[in-house]
């Protein structure tokens, strides 16, 4: 069958950007219908299904989206159906060959064989729904390895890297470190076909079992065993929130229509030693070591060398008990698991970064980067651990806790390390061969680091010594596990879907909001997203932990307009009794009021805006960071420059690790309009705001 196709590029985003940037309800009254001759494409093409159907080297694959349906629901279409109707979709299309290696390596010889789940891998794996974006062409394909930024069918994330081969010195693309891309830009009515020579079919392993079982991770193979940290990150989805009804979409006040989250995904995000890193530390690696038992004849051996270093790190509690969360072999482990699985280029999202420019607002180019990105999360166990992550700008390489020194009087260059942390690779590869070990989990990660990770007094000071910002995002793992960041808009069950915001009133909305997805300009957000709540809203927020002790200020970046709300924040370390801190924060005022005092750096001496950033801080307030820039893709004005951008200053405590600190927003307001927005928090050492030098503007 052939299709007559009109494409209409992104006009839901369209239409959704002007309700959000208006702040108002929009109608299609409010679109153009002077719409130029690049916002339509007509031609008389294949479909997808076309196209495999009459290409006899396909018969295999077509025969398993013949079978394969789209969603769980009874009477849902097969996938060969959806693909032969309108839509943008990006399919790696396995041959014929590649099907059968695929059954061969299974034992099967005939696809009719495959189980309902088996063929449910091989139809999702390779397909992606692109959505009102159009699909993707090799052109926008990750040359280093990376993950697309939209998940495939089963809602896991294909990675990408651009090869040289050997022997013709061809480049080529190779997804998931296995499946050749041998014929690209297939362009079909729907989407992009690319043929590949091997079946995308990631593993459904968990996490530590892809650590038990790789060749050059024996040692924290078996330390997962023995701590019983094997058995603690195995969560994949809620099943409870999967199998209860929920809406697919909500209209809420002066705001656009919003997809309701359908799943709730969990995961977590390993970085490992591999076993010569081990090794540099005197730890031996595991005899008679069974990945799939967990026998391991020198356990005690291993325990005992690493033992001196965790207790100088965690103490002596539990000294005998490994599977106790007080022992410090215990908290090592779990300090190299984050809560949230990362690909290894989502740990931070470049968008509007200063000096950054984008180049296409849906696609933006990870090729030229201006300044070294970072962010913090948060690891598993009872003492949960902070760790921050920097993406190097010169270097584009990956690194946990690394501390280094910037120019701040002028451009953010680094100049020097003063902690160099951890470098975290993006494969593993196997020793002695091309191939790779699978770090692709069906609930997360995991990335081989070139040292020992671990928090000892030389991190706590390096981390604890410096201003800490962490995104939003970061601390609701849950939009990471669901592929939310930097990809769509989405409503979320205020009662049961993110275990770090509890305590919510009957009319709290919660929103995640993205600029990019939506090709929105003129927004205020680090990295290019915001959290927001809406309603008569009353939540309470669990924070990330503290590296060291100290008195810290505890700021929130927040962008203000006359759609916000106000709210009384509160503050403790109970969340059932919080205190209330400072007056209520009214998110509707102009910056330029007595009572904040932003003002525009302009031709200012450095001693004036010294002064007057002094005064703002009298009053609790500072200027934005000018760190990012607002979202034009022009890197023109920094948040700092941004009238309507402020930090507010919560509040000044004695902060420790290993306790939880929670904050408390609830609404000033009868409005079930009014809006609470979040974006980004700061916890500020007193060394840092009351230092001897004053505290930089970034």
């Amino acid at each position: 069958m052939k299709s007559i196709c009109i494409k209409i590029k992104s006009l839901a985003s369209l239409l959704l950007l002007a309700g959000m940037t208006s702040g108002m309800l929009f109608t299609f009254q409010s679109c153009k219908e002077d719409l130029s001759e690049s916002d339509y494409a007509i031609a008389e093409k294949q479909t997808i299904t076309d196209y495999l159907s009459e290409n006899d080297d396909f018969s295999l694959f077509k025969a398993v989206l013949d079978r394969v349906p789209l969603g769980r629901k009874e009477g849902a279409s097969p996938l060969s159906a959806v693909l032969s109707g309108r839509g943008n979709y990006t399919v790696f299309a396995p041959s014929n060959d590649a099907i059968n290696a695929y059954l061969q390596s299974l034992g099967l010889t005939s696809v009719d064989q495959l189980d309902d789940e088996q063929a449910s891998l091989i139809a999702c794996s390779c397909i992606i729904d692109n959505g009102d974006e159009s699909a993707y062409e090799s052109a926008e394909f990750p040359t280093s390895v990376a993950a697309f930024g939209k998940s495939d069918l089963n809602d896991r994330t294909i990675t990408c890297e651009q090869k040289v081969d050997e022997t013709t010195n061809d480049t080529y693309y190779l997804l998931d470190g296995t499946s050749r891309v041998v014929k690209f830009d297939i362009e079909l009515s729907n989407g992009y076909l690319h043929i590949v020579d091997r079946v995308i079919a990631p593993s459904n392993e968990m996490v530590p079992d892809l650590i038990k079982t790789a060749d050059n991770m024996t040692v924290m193979g078996a330390l997962l065993f023995a701590t019983g940290w094997d058995e603690k990150l195995t969560d994949y989805i809620d099943l409870e929130y999967e199998n209860a009804e929920h809406e697919v979409s909500v209209k809420l006040p002066n705001l656009a229509t919003f997809p309701v989250a359908q799943h709730r995904y969990l995961g977590y995000t390993g970085l490992v030693e591999t076993d010569d890193v081990f090794a540099r530390y005197n730890v031996p690696a595991p005899q008679g070591y069974d990945a799939e038992t967990g026998n391991c004849e020198n356990i005690e051996a291993i325990v005992n060398a690493l033992r001196p270093i965790a207790e100088a790190a965690y103490g002596t509690a539990d000294k005998d008990d490994l599977k106790s969360e007080e022992n410090a072999i215990n908290r090592f482990v779990a300090y190299h698991f984050l809560e949230g699985k990362m690909a290894h280029n989502k740990f931070v999202n470049h968008f509007c970064e200063y000096g950054y420019k984008w180049g296409d607002i849906l696609n933006p180019q990870q090729e030229t980067l201006t300044v070294d990105l970072t962010d913090y999360f948060v690891s598993v166990g009872k003492y949960r651990g902070l760790v921050k992550i920097t993406h190097e700008a010169v270097s584009r390489d990956l690194f946990a806790n690394r501390v280094c020194k910037y120019d701040v009087a002028a451009n953010y260059e680094q100049l020097s390390v003063t902690h160099p942390g951890v470098k975290i690779a993006a494969t593993n590869p196997k020793a002695g061969s091309e191939e790779v070990n699978v770090n692709n989990a069906k609930n997360g990660y995991y990335y081989p680091i070139d040292d020992l990770l671990i928090l000892d007094t030389k991190t706590q000071d390096a981390l604890g010594g410096e201003r800490i910002r962490f995104d939003i995002t970061t601390i609701l793992p849950e939009l990471l596990n669901n592929g939310c960041r930097s990809q769509s808009y989405q409503y979320f069950d205020s009662n049961s879907y993110f275990d770090n915001i509890t305590g919510c009133s009957d009319d709290t909305k919660l929103l995640y909001l993205t600029t990019a997805s939506q090709g929105a300009y003129g927004w205020c957000d680090l990295e290019g997203d915001e959290f927001m709540v809406l309603g008569i809203y009353d939540f309470v927020l669990k924070l990330p932990p503290v590296p060291k002790e100290g008195l810290y200020e505890i700021r929130m970046g927040c962008s203000l307009n006359s759609l916000r709300g106000m709210c009384q924040i509160y503050f403790g370390e109970d969340p059932k009794s919080l205190l209330p801190v400072g007056l209520p924060f009214d998110m509707r005022m102009s910056t330029t009021d007595d009572n904040v005092g932003w003002f525009n750096d302009g031709n200012l001496d450095e001693a004036a805006i010294q002064e007057k950033d002094k005064n703002m801080r009298n009053q609790g307030y500072m200027k934005g960071p000018k760190i990012f820039c607002i979202s034009n893709g022009d890197a023109a004005t920094t948040a700092r420059d941004y009238q309507g951008h402020v930090r507010l200053i919560v509040t000044t405590e004695t902060l420790k690790p290993g306790h939880t600190y929670y904050m408390r927003f609830k609404s000033c307001l009868e409005d079930n309009a009014s809006q609470f927005f979040s974006d980004y928090f700061e916890f500020c050492p007193r060394s840092v705001y009351n230092g001897v030098e004053p505290e930089d503007i970034w």
